[in-house]
């Protein structure tokens, strides 16, 4: 038997995994084991490592979409738990993790990572030497002192080795102004302090008090116009807002705008961002930068031959026609190359500088990845700068520091026009104006684990088990945070990375949003149901995440399809949050359709999401098609058409009866507007139109469970012909006018009493 390295800094043991499948022998203080008994060694201990898992939030069991119960395996949890901080290599590691607990909370002179809802107060425990006098007071971000008064309530003090540690609890009093505040204490031993977060019970809107909103979804992207360098940029999102602003709409929801790899091979998936926190430089419109037009006639005439790069798809027919990002941006790069050299003016330079300060530091990490990526190309990179923390980090700052420069050049320009397209979108009569979306996640290579390798559990990822949208269940590569690290250390990153998201824009929805009740984690190397849930604090998470929110003045709408906890939306709408209502996802435990006035009130009620094919293409049975030539429809091609056929005469009688359609064998079109006329029939404060299908297009953004199997996020926006389309044609297209026009007379009118049969 070839020789296994022992795991570093534990003498004598082996990885979890090794040990669990028995695949050496361990040396243990009994001495050498056999392969069997070094297994049996491990399980015999089951229960207790379920224990331990259970006190860290990790499931150990679940229940599938279907109702089916599951059991998590050993490996499973132990993989886990090596992740999360605490490996088990033998029965004792079990007992020294809890013995850990106890003394983490009792040496530790406050609490760490405390969020706490503005109408409850809370007890803040405070442990000091037993005996000892101290004082304690808040103190608020903005700057008052608030003292604070000790309880009655008494806890017996603890022994830790020679010490002997009470707790003191202080009273944090109900209606404390929201915000970002510090406990400090004075104690014998010196001063400390804590962060504590203040947050709202419930997050109000005003837009939506009084009335219902409606809107337009678009994968930005795939819009273009005439003047678009190969994808539709933030220019095109100001006209997409201007358009939809004049037929009434309240809001357009794009895709998420995350940074992507500074340089070609582009991830198309706008769901797998290198980073949250900052956006896609490829949707700047470069002649928008005031220093475009002070361009000397050379530079000036690269800049246009870059643009005609970037847009030469001559010899492409139509239907073959995708969305090149690579081309794209690596004709818009040249041109923002060049403009970024030209001198700004003062007031320019100074809103840079501004920009820069206010961004701090995690900018500038962020923009040194950036340049070390266009020097050495995708990572993983040597261990001398493989994360932030790397011996020669300081060294490439300097050797990079114009590139670095460039690149916050290029967030300050793009965070810029966003601005910009947001104040067109409420010039033009929107309520609420762009609803951002904030991705589950991000690449396991990039900037956010590079710049902070701590937060994220790099040995994980994230996915879904089985469910509606895949039966096989998903990996999506993206690490996790660590919600350990996140506690300790004031709920970053999660806490700018909504901030960011926030910025700019009237809403955000959030995908996947139980991401912030708990995540499914999957070791490397599982298949995706070999994985568990793991759980946040969600009183923290949604807690930071209301605050963020009522900061911004921003409606939330959380993603809460697939496999869902039965309290989760009722607790989402005790907190103001909207949740996200598909039509044929919306069915009773018999398969039936649920009635309008059997939608909830607090959702964003739609026809179909980013994960389904256009209408127009479901009512044709396209996405059917696709999945069987892929090799991944579940069952025969005919009997998936017969259970299509069976859901779409269901949904027909219903809107016939409801008198939503005309005749009881609609044309596509007609039923189109039939099922968006069901929607605005519920209670739904929110309704959205998807832009393919106010077109008609039939080709789906995305197949889940392919990668490049099908050109995922690469479809531009096209016709039932599949002949793209422009956005110049978009407030004159007929299918626009009229599914606009449908859906502004239906929120007017009540729910329809429906046809009376003799």
């Amino acid at each position: 038997m070839s020789s296994v390295k022992p795991t570093k800094g534990v003498p004598g043991f082996y990885s979890v995994s090794d040990a669990i499948l028995g695949t050496q022998t361990r040396k243990t203080n009994r001495g050498p084991l056999t392969v069997s008994e070094t297994k049996q060694y491990i399980e015999g201990y089951f229960p207790q490592i379920q224990e331990l898992a259970r006190h860290l939030g990790v499931d150990t069991d679940w229940w599938d979409f279907s109702g089916q119960y599951h059991q998590v395996n050993q490996l499973t949890l132990l993989k886990v738990l090596d992740a999360l901080g605490y490996p088990i290599y033998e029965p004792a590691d079990i007992d020294r993790a809890f013995e850990s607990f106890d003394k983490d909370y009792w040496l530790a002179v406050l609490p760490q990572g405390w969020v706490v809802r503005q109408s409850t107060g809370a007890d803040i425990p405070v442990h000091i030497p037993d005996g000892t006098q101290l004082e304690v007071h808040l103190e608020t971000e903005s700057g008052d002192i608030i003292p604070l008064q000790q309880t009655d309530k008494w806890v017996n003090p603890r022994d830790y080795g020679d010490r002997r540690i009470g707790e003191a609890t202080f009273w944090l009093p109900a209606n404390t102004p929201l915000g970002y505040h510090t406990i400090k204490a004075r104690t014998v031993e010196g001063e400390f302090s804590a962060e504590i977060a203040v947050v709202p019970d419930c997050l109000t809107s005003d837009v939506l008090k009084d009335r219902r909103a409606w809107g337009v979804m678009a994968q930005l992207y795939s819009v273009t116009s005439r003047e678009s360098w190969g994808t539709g940029d933030f220019e095109d999102l100001s006209s997409l807002v201007r358009t939809f602003g004049k037929f009434g709409a309240d809001f357009l929801l794009t895709n998420p705008l995350h940074a992507s790899e500074p340089n070609p091979p582009i991830s198309p998936s706008p769901y797998l961002p290198v980073s949250r926190r900052f956006l896609n430089p490829l949707y700047i419109r470069p002649e928008n930068i005031p220093e475009y037009h002070e361009l000397g006639q050379e530079d000036m005439a690269k800049s246009k031959v870059a643009f005609a790069q970037a847009t030469n798809d001559i010899g492409v027919t139509d239907r073959e026609k995708q969305i090149d990002r690579d081309r794209s941006w690596r004709a818009k790069r040249k041109s923002l190359e060049l403009i970024y050299r030209v001198p700004r003016s003062s007031v320019r330079e100074q809103a840079f500088q501004d920009f820069k300060t206010e961004s701090g530091q995690i900018l500038q990490d962020f923009a040194l990845w950036c340049a070390i990526y266009d020097c050495f190309g995708p990572a993983p990179w040597p261990d001398d700068f493989k994360d932030i923390h790397s011996a020669r980090i300081p060294q490439l700052r300097l050797e990079l520091a114009e590139d670095v420069e460039f690149h916050c050049w290029l967030q300050w320009v793009t965070r810029t026009q966003l601005r910009e397209a947001q104040s067109v979108a409420k010039q033009s009569g929107m309520q609420i104006g762009i609803m951002n979306d904030l991705a589950v996640g991000v690449h396991r290579c990039g900037a956010a684990s590079w710049t902070l390798p701590e937060a994220y559990v790099t040995s994980m990822s994230v996915g879904a088990p089985p469910d509606m949208y895949n039966q096989l269940g998903q990996d999506w590569s993206q690490p996790p945070l660590n919600p350990r690290y996140m506690q300790r250390h004031g709920w970053e990153p999660l806490r700018g990375i909504i901030r960011s998201a926030l910025r700019d824009c009237g809403a955000l929805r959030i995908d996947h949003l139980m991401g912030l009740l708990r995540l499914w984690w999957i070791p490397q190397g599982a298949k995706p149901n070999e994985g568990t849930y793991v759980r946040y604090n969600h009183e923290a998470t949604v807690g930071i995440l209301l605050l963020e929110a009522t900061r911004a003045g921003a409606i939330l709408i959380g993603e809460d399809l697939g496999t869902v906890e039965d309290w989760v939306r009722d607790y989402m709408v005790s907190r103001g949050i909207f949740g996200t209502s598909v039509l044929w996802f919306e069915k009773n435990p018999d398969n039936t359709f649920r009635q309008p006035d059997q939608y909830r009130e607090m959702c964003m009620a739609a026809v179909n999401t980013h994960d389904l094919p256009p209408t127009l293409g479901y009512l044709r049975a396209y996405h059917l098609e696709v999945q069987d030539k892929l090799g991944i429809l579940p069952v025969s091609l005919e009997e998936a058409k017969r259970d299509l056929a069976a859901d779409i005469a269901s949904v027909t009688r219903v809107l016939y009866d409801l008198g939503l359609v005309e005749s009881q064998t609609p044309t596509e079109w007609e039923l189109i507007l039939g099922l968006h006329r069901f929607i605005c029939a519920s209670p739904a404060k929110l309704n959205v139109i998807s832009l393919v299908d106010a077109v008609g297009d039939i080709r789906m953004q995305n197949q889940p469970g392919t990668n490049n199997e099908y050109p995922n996020w690469r479809i531009p926006l096209a016709d039932s012909q599949g002949h793209p389309l422009k956005i110049e044609e978009l407030e004159y297209y007929v299918g626009v006018n009229e599914i606009c026009q449908c859906v502004r007379e239906a929120l007017r009118k009540d729910l329809p009493s429906g046809r009376h049969r003799g």
